[in-house]
């Protein structure tokens, strides 16, 4: 099989994905909706919108609509998503704008007649309107003395074991979890932004997960700015799920450091898990991570293409961990 290399229309693609994501905000949601109150019926547009926007930007970088489906879909609907759910709506929907505050930055490139440099510059300057939307909605709701999250609110190092157990956590500390598959995605992706150069963007992560562990700034809680992070790593993982799909057999040692990784945080959750019934169906899902790669691996070895079964077999796995693990939290939730 030859595989197409063409971008298809993001005309094409965003139904596409606003259809993808309602399906999956009305699977979780509407068998909770005897459990929302009020403004907490705003949730599932929230995800959708939020996940759309992270699919917009990911159009940028990733060929594949499925790893930009992926992508989305961690970001609207993982495990900070969750927690920002046990509070006001309000805060889920400035979660759910973020993704769209970046866009200019992002295609601003297509949108100018100026010269590479000039274009670079202004790019990186659009890039500050997610911190200042940030700060612009919540110094906006202080004015009117409301704080949808407790102005004090800060990561703490319990939430970052949300990236190995994402279903085992507290869904109200804001554990920046990707699911368990996807964690295949962002170790590839991690590598991508080390190999390419991209120490901005790296920057960037760094400096907003300080952040959201500093005290509050102008009455923005400090866990507020792991979104941004959030953000960039959902996008970091559609990249990387990518290039395990698109990885050749030169690849190999990446995509086996990549299961291995897997393997180790199965017996890592087994440590790390406060919740002892989740540890089963952790293991499992990792388990479907790590089968999906090492298949991939093994077609690669064998010098085949097969992009078709490549993608069957990782973003089933990605899929199913998504659907599992999210209905799984927001039933804790509500």
């Amino acid at each position: 099989m030859i595989f197409n290399s063409k971008r298809p229309l993001l005309v094409v693609t965003l139904p596409v994905a606003l259809l993808f994501y309602a399906l999956l905000a009305c699977l979780f949601f509407y068998p909770l909706t005897h459990n929302l109150v009020r403004w907490q019926n705003l949730l599932p547009f929230a995800a959708v919108a939020g996940s759309t926007g992270v699919f917009v930007l990911c159009r940028r970088w990733v060929l594949s609509i499925f790893a930009s489906l992926a992508g989305g879909a961690i970001y609207g609907f993982g495990t900070y998503a969750c927690s920002l759910f046990c509070y006001h709506p309000f805060a889920a929907i400035v979660y759910a704008i973020l993704p769209w505050t970046l866009i200019p930055a992002v295609f601003f490139y297509r949108w100018t007649n100026l010269d590479t440099l000039n274009t670079k510059i202004i790019s990186a300057l659009l890039v500050c309107l997610p911190a200042l939307f940030i700060f612009a909605a919540y110094r906006f709701a202080s004015i009117k003395f409301f704080y949808p999250i407790p102005v004090g609110t800060r990561l703490s190092i319990n939430a970052l074991l949300g990236i190995i157990d994402p279903i085992g956590v507290r869904q109200d500390i804001f554990a920046p979890g990707f699911f368990h598959v996807a964690i295949a995605g962002l170790v590839m992706g991690i590598a991508l932004l080390v190999k390419s150069r991209r120490f901005l963007t790296i920057l960037l992560i760094i400096l907003s997960f300080a952040a959201a562990f500093y005290k509050p700034i102008l009455s923005v809680p400090p866990v507020a700015w792991a979104s941004i992070s959030v953000l960039i790593f959902s996008i970091v993982i559609a990249a990387g799920l990518e290039t395990i799909i698109l990885a050749g057999k030169s690849d190999g040692r990446w995509i086996l450091s990549t299961a291995l990784v897997l393997m180790i945080l199965i017996v890592v959750e087994v440590f790390v898990s406060k919740n002892s019934s989740v540890i089963p169906v952790s293991a499992a899902l990792y388990g479907f991570g790590v089968v999906a790669v090492l298949s991939i691996y093994f077609i690669a070895e064998a010098n085949k293409a097969w992009h078709l079964l490549r993608m069957f077999v990782l973003y089933s796995a990605v899929f199913i961990d998504i659907f599992i693990s999210t209905a799984h939290n927001l039933k804790t939730i509500f």
